[in-house]
């Protein structure tokens, strides 16, 4: 029992962690949602190892000519060598990386706030639904979140006059922007605030050592846009200075960013309730904040650095022309997950309220738990592509067919994420012909289409094989392999 007393914050930590760990890993394969982007990661890093082509940029974004940095693919790489090429290794490294969030929620809030506020933050960013779901995405984007804890870090290490490692962390931070989310430089100018309101001159030396961090993590960038004639610093600013076809602006804009930061609050505690309203949570929380800022529990300083990074996301997308998405505004949460933190840490410092405040957090925990075995598993993922491509090379196979083609009977955009899979099966696949064998995805299933077999949501019909003949087949199979060859919306060689 000493022993325990002497680590209990080790202790509930890895009780933590474990629950952190459960959420993340638990029927990974079925809950690995593979769409188009998990298709543009695999092509990318077959490049890499296959085609032995060291990549200075990664998948196209959103925005035109402009592209997410390489760092992501190569720290997927040794997850595509342990699994044999297979994409679920990614989903591992996924929540591998959401669970160091986990720790690293813990390390910041227990170097700012105390060992309690550590191990608050490390339970909320381990059970929210939003942050498991995050972290099971799978994308470039998903270490959003685990960025901002760190950028707070930093801050905490300049307003105490610790330059060296602030600027050493901030450079690093800076350095990855690139290869995670371009909006995070929306928070960069917190740096120099942060420095200001230490009232210490900048050392040189710890500067330059931040510097030297930032260009060596960023230089693919630099690189690239020296060899490209600077393509994507003119598509960025093209993109800030032109209209990018947003159907409102103004007002209504603001309006829009607002009820979306308010949903993705909403969503990150207790998530949708029929009848609360999105922006019961955010009200909320504010209300602590202020209380929190008065009783000088949170620093004034802090205060205003919180208050200038909100307002720095919502105004920048309130005036950016560009149609706003919720995953855009992750980058927005930390300041609201700092502040239930504190408010229940001041709790559970006083004895009379320290049973609400495990009760707060026993109930968030419970509730997003519950929303977690709740959600419906899409099944149309990982799962269910592999296998109805399975299903077609072992009938392609027991034809005889050299090569095959595919149709789909789907929406827009919704035939892909296939290719790779194909690949790793070792196909030939081209468009469809005459005397090519043409196997059909169906999805979702419907009524009207008569599916030979079934794969959760997603449907298969043979070919009509009467209508092939051995040789035509051989005849309609020569030359390239399309699936191979075939440009691949969003990926650049």
């Amino acid at each position: 029992m000493r022993f325990f007393s002497k680590n209990k914050y080790f202790f509930i930590l890895l009780l933590i962690f474990a629950l952190g760990a459960f959420l993340r890993f638990y029927e990974l394969p079925q809950r690995f949602l593979y769409t188009h982007d998990h298709d543009l990661q695999a092509w990318i890093v077959k490049d890499i190892l296959v085609n032995k082509h060291l990549r200075l940029i990664g998948q196209e974004t959103s925005t035109a000519g402009v592209f997410i940095g390489p760092f992501y693919y190569y720290l997927l790489i040794p997850f595509y060598l342990i699994f044999k090429m297979d994409p679920i290794g990614t989903a591992v490294f996924s929540s591998i990386l959401g669970l160091f969030g986990v720790i690293s929620f813990y390390f910041v809030f227990s170097k700012t706030d105390g060992k309690k506020a550590g191990l608050i933050a490390a339970t909320l960013y381990a059970v929210s639904y939003y942050t498991v779901r995050n972290d099971r995405e799978v994308v470039p984007t998903m270490p959003v979140i685990i960025w901002t804890a760190w950028f707070f870090y930093a801050i905490h290490l300049f307003l105490s006059k610790k330059q060296k490692l602030g600027f050493l962390i901030t450079g690093i931070l800076a350095g990855l922007i690139w290869h995670i989310n371009l909006a995070l430089v929306l928070l960069l100018p917190l740096i120099p605030l942060s420095i200001y309101f230490s009232r210490t001159k900048i050392k040189l030396k710890s500067l330059l050592l931040g510097l030297s961090a930032f260009f060596l993590l960023a230089s693919p960038f630099f690189v690239f846009e020296f060899r490209h004639g600077f393509t994507q610093m003119t598509s960025i600013i093209s993109s800030l200075s032109t209209n990018q076809k947003d159907i409102v602006s103004g007002t209504p804009k603001l309006e829009r960013v607002v009820r979306l930061v308010a949903k993705d609050i909403t969503n990150f505690t207790w998530g949708e309730i029929s009848g609360i309203s999105h922006f019961l949570a955010p009200v909320l929380i504010s209300l602590a904040f202020i209380y929190l800022v008065k009783k000088r529990i949170i620093d004034k300083k802090i205060g205003i650095l919180l208050t200038v990074w909100v307002l720095a996301y919502v105004l920048f997308f309130s005036a950016y022309s560009k149609i706003v998405s919720e995953y855009y505004l992750n980058g927005i949460l930390f300041p609201f997950i700092f502040s239930i933190t504190l408010f229940l840490s001041s709790l559970v410092e006083r004895k009379k309220t320290a049973k609400i405040a495990l009760l707060v957090l026993f109930l968030f925990g419970a509730l997003n738990v519950y929303r977690f075995f709740a959600e419906p598993i899409n099944r149309s993922g990982y799962v269910e592509r592999k296998a109805v491509i399975a299903q077609i090379r072992q009938d392609a196979a027991r034809n005889g067919y050299p090569c095959i083609a595919i149709s789909y009977i789907t929406d827009p955009g919704l035939d892909l994420g296939y290719r790779y899979f194909f690949y790793l099966a070792d196909m030939h696949v081209n468009r469809p012909e005459i005397q090519r064998p043409v196997y059909t995805i169906v999805y979702p299933l419907k009524p009207i289409f008569k599916e030979d077999k079934t794969f959760g949501a997603i449907g298969l019909i043979y070919p009509d094989y009467k209508r092939y003949t051995r040789k035509g087949v051989e005849e309609s199979c020569q030359g390239e392999n399309s699936n191979l060859t075939d440009p691949m919306f969003g990926y650049t060689q």
